[in-house]
């Protein structure tokens, strides 16, 4: 905004939106409220399918098309087929009458859905709180549609500058981060913001570079060790392997994690993991719980086994073909069995794999985390 139009917002009383500034106040408490009820209300949701042993959270691989070309994704495949609008929505509302809390929507990028706000908006109906993960390369321009649909925004940030830019095979993708956060700073239906940091040997020193950024951006900062493979019925498979960071160089940026949470950048990584990372880098050393906590849905529809990524358990298109629940799901002989066969695997070294296991086991330092996250 130029200085002179800034000046006469300032002289009417006005933010830079446009809006006066009672009403800028107003709109930003009732924002507030309303994120403090849907926190409340998820709280509630977390602790009834808790106590039920049955999973709390929707993942869903939206679509696995993307505009991006990064070298350590597993997940892009243009040619597999999407489940069109009324199909996800049905998923969304199925969702939350089984109980589940929240919703986790990934790719691929999944703003190259056209009806994603649609998506978003059935998903807030069915009483679930939303995390889109997204490079935000078409942030900007469709913010508009999307903004009060989502809880929690996750913006991969892989590196800073023009070195994100060529991590993503996406020439100015960082200006355009740095541009979106900047507007939507003050807006009051602003998301709570986060970013992802995958690690490999392609950004070695990201997370010194990244969490500043994370600081300016008042974003909590989740990093991971880059996924090398699937886990099939023939065992895990590596093909990535040769991107990933050895022990030695995981060992440091977990050290270097706990230095810069100390000195006090937003690391959301807990203590817990971070030592587990510095002691076993190959994070051998939990117990999977992931998959009572968290339903998997591809792209297709089809329930993901991770235990046996080449099979599924059950295809969201048939039980709707069959008037069945979602919730049938949980009485599957597959779904035990994955859950039997998950309790001695650990071939994840995502933090989310692991401290989503922790929480299921209660621990407190989970508990702690859950709690700092749902006031950010």
């Amino acid at each position: 905004m130029p200085e002179d139009e800034a000046c006469e917002h300032r002289s009417a009383g006005k933010t830079p939106s446009g809006m006066d500034a009672f009403s800028a106040r107003r709109s930003s408490r009732a924002a507030r409220l309303s994120r403090a009820a849907a926190r409340a209300r998820l709280v509630a949701r977390l602790a009834r399918a808790r106590a039920h042993g049955r999973a709390h959270t929707l993942s869903h691989l939206v679509t696995t098309r993307c505009n991006g070309r990064c070298q350590t994704c597993l997940w892009r495949d243009p040619g597999l087929t999407e489940l069109d609008t009324e199909m996800v929505k049905w998923l969304y509302g199925e969702a939350g009458r089984a109980g589940l809390a929240q919703l986790v929507v990934w790719g691929g990028e999944p703003l190259l859905r056209q009806d994603l706000p649609e998506l978003l908006l059935a998903a807030r109906r069915a009483g679930l709180l939303t995390t889109l993960i997204t490079n935000g390369w078409f942030l900007s321009e469709r913010w508009r549609e999307l903004r009060g649909r989502v809880d929690a925004l996750i913006l991969s940030l892989d590196d800073v500058g023009p070195a994100h830019d060529a991590l993503r095979d996406l020439p100015g993708l960082y200006e355009r981060l740095e541009a979106f956060v900047g507007a939507v700073r003050t807006d009051p239906l602003r998301p709570t913001l986060l970013i992802n940091t995958v690690l490999s040997s392609l950004n070695r020193g990201a997370l010194a570079r990244v969490a500043p950024v994370a600081a300016r951006w008042h974003a909590g900062l989740y990093f991971c060790p880059m996924e090398t493979g699937l886990v099939t019925s023939a065992g895990a498979a590596a093909a990535l392997a040769d991107l990933a960071l050895p022990p030695e160089e995981l060992r440091a940026a977990a050290h270097t994690a706990a230095a810069l949470k100390r000195a006090g950048f937003p690391i959301l990584a807990s203590r817990p993991y971070l030592e587990l990372l510095a002691r076993d880098p190959e994070l051998r050393a939990y117990t999977c719980r992931a998959p009572r906590a968290r339903l998997t849905v591809g792209a297709d529809g089809r329930l993901r086994d991770c235990s046996h990524s080449d099979r599924h358990l059950a295809d969201v298109r048939e039980l709707r073909a069959a008037g069945e629940p979602l919730s049938r799901v949980f009485r599957l002989p597959g779904y035990q069995r994955m859950l039997e066969r998950s309790a001695s695997c650990t071939k994840c070294n995502n933090p989310d794999v692991i401290e989503l296991s922790w929480l299921w086991d209660l621990r407190p330092a989970m508990l702690r985390k859950v709690a700092a996250l749902t006031s950010m």
